[in-house]
Formats: structure tokens, C-alpha cells, sequence
């Protein structure tokens, strides 16, 4: 465990357009303005250590938007924890499912899970492993899909243009399906659920307002390349600072597409700051 156990990591978050750029240089455009979203709500909470991340995959999300190493980070797949190593977005890496975490209670301050909860079938015993491993007072961030979010599709859209509303559901169904979307509920619905394992919902609002989903749902046929190369090299893009050149413009026009869409009525996502109880 990092041994800088009373840092607070907020004031190593990076600036926004630091967060921009870097994420248009190592992820397709569709993933990256929808992260730079969640980087740009998250710059304003606190980040006690140690620090723990659930579900971090690849580390990309951990590397981008600190400018220092995670205490912790855990996944089940082995390839991804592979290249989380290589980016060095973490002290330490444990190969684990997120409801049998081999460490003592109230090992971490703070506990950060990004996207990842709503592909998990059973998330209870994942949230009450979470508070198991908080200290008391410590926070849980999480971020997920609200129940708007296959809606807020070009598809979808069409087929309630056109009344179309029994096969506008069924194509949230194969949505939700492909995407491995188990969970995506109301808000109050998410409330509910982080209350059952016993936190304190501090903070919860949506995200993502129609216009920003509906831009990266645009933008995610031209990601195929991205995730050809991901399949088989285990990272995003081959040339990040080429990329990085090359996508600014668009970086900047989807910078100002993105304003305001941190938080707002009815969103595709939601955003929740969680409490152990002191």
C-alpha cells in the first residue's frame, strides 16, 4: 500500500484540457468525450488515500485523469490488468472480482467505480464488499446508466419519430444485451440500491443529456479500427501523439459540445458520491 496514506489525490487531478487531449490520443472518440464527461464531474470530489478502484480495466481512466498512481486497482481479466501495469496508473494490481477483495476492512479511504457496476449481474455483493473495505467516513464514487440511456440512441430516436414504441423497446433490449448492460435505472431506482448496502447517498444528479449521448453514439461505427486494435494489441491506438495532433480540432468542438453536460434533468447516466457512516 502507498505509504502516503493522508494525501488528498484532488489536488493531483489534471486540468480539463489536459484530460481532453490526452483522451482523444489514447481512446476512440466515442469512449474518450464520454470519460472526459465523468473526468470533468469527478475533479470536483475529494480523493482520500489509499485509494481503491473497482473494476479498472486497462487503467486508462485512473492514468488520464490523476497525475499520480492509484493505491489500488482490481479487475477479473488479466489482459486488461496487463496493460493497466504498462501505463503505471496504479501501485498495486490484484487479479479479483469486485465481491471477494483480498484485503482487511476499512482498508481504503476512498473507492472509485467507473462504469462497471451495471455490467456486473449481481451488484449487491460488489457494493456491500465496497463498504466492507471503506474506513468509516470514507467516500464511494460511482458512475452508472440511468434507464434513458439506450434511448438516447439515433435508433431509438427514429422509432419513436415514428410511434414505432413496441420495437423502439425491443431494440433497447438488444442494446443493453450487446453492450452487457444488466443495470440501468432511475436515479431515485440507483439511490435505492447504494442505500440497501447501507451508504449515505451524498450527492446523485444524471449526466450526459440527450445531444452528448446521441454524439457518441454517432461517433461509435467510426470506432471499429479502435477496437479492432484493442482486440488484438490490448490498447486503443497505435500513434497517440499523432492522434493527438490530428483529432484536436475535434477535440475542441466536442470540448464545447460536452459544456454543461456534467449535470442535467434526465440524462442517459448517473452520477453518485457515497458515505460510510463515521
Amino acid at each position: 500500500m502507498n505509504s502516503i496514506t493522508s494525501n488528498i489525490m484532488g489536488s493531483a487531478i489534471k486540468t480539463n484540457s489536459d484530460v481532453v487531449l490526452d483522451y482523444i490520443a489514447m481512446a476512440p472518440l466515442a469512449l474518450a468525450f464520454e470519460r472526459v464527461v465523468e473526468c470533468r464531474i469527478l475533479a470536483h470530489q475529494t480523493f482520500e488515500r489509499p485509494m481503491l478502484d473497482i473494476g479498472c480495466g486497462e487503467g486508462l481512466f485512473a492514468k488520464i485523469l490523476f497525475s499520480e498512481p492509484v493505491d489500488t486497482g482490481i479487475d477479473p481479466n488479466s489482459r486488461e490488468l496487463a496493460r493497466a501495469h504498462e501505463l503505471g496508473a496504479y501501485v498495486e494490481l490484484i487479479e479479483c472480482r469486485g465481491d471477494s477483495i483480498p484485503k482487511t476492512d476499512g482498508s481504503y479511504r476512498t473507492i472509485l467505480s467507473n462504469s462497471v457496476i451495471e455490467h456486473i449481474p449481481d451488484i449487491q455483493p460488489v457494493l456491500l464488499e465496497a463498504y466492507r473495505l471503506l474506513a468509516p467516513g470514507g467516500r464511494m464514487y460511482l458512475t452508472v446508466p440511468s434507464n434513458r440511456f439506450d434511448e438516447y440512441t439515433w435508433i431509438s430516436q427514429f422509432l419513436a419519430a415514428l410511434g414505432l414504441d413496441n420495437l423502439r423497446r425491443r431494440f433497447g433490449e438488444f442494446f443493453n444485451r450487446f453492450w452487457v448492460h444488466y443495470h440501468y435505472h432511475t436515479l431515485e431506482h440507483w439511490r435505492k440500491i447504494a442505500e440497501s448496502a447501507g451508504f449515505e447517498v451524498i450527492e446523485a444528479h444524471t449526466y450526459g443529456p440527450r445531444r452528448a449521448c446521441l454524439l457518441n453514439d454517432f461517433l461509435v461505427p467510426f470506432s471499429v479500427p479502435e477496437y479492432l486494435t484493442k482486440k488484438f494489441l490490448n490498447r486503443w491506438t497505435l500513434f497517440p501523439r499523432l492522434r493527438r495532433v490530428i483529432l484536436t480540432p475535434f477535440a475542441l468542438l466536442g470540448s464545447l459540445l460536452l459544456l454543461g453536460a456534467e449535470k442535467c434533468e434526465a440524462g442517459g447516466l448517473v452520477f453518485l458520491s457515497l458515505r460510510k457512516a463515521s
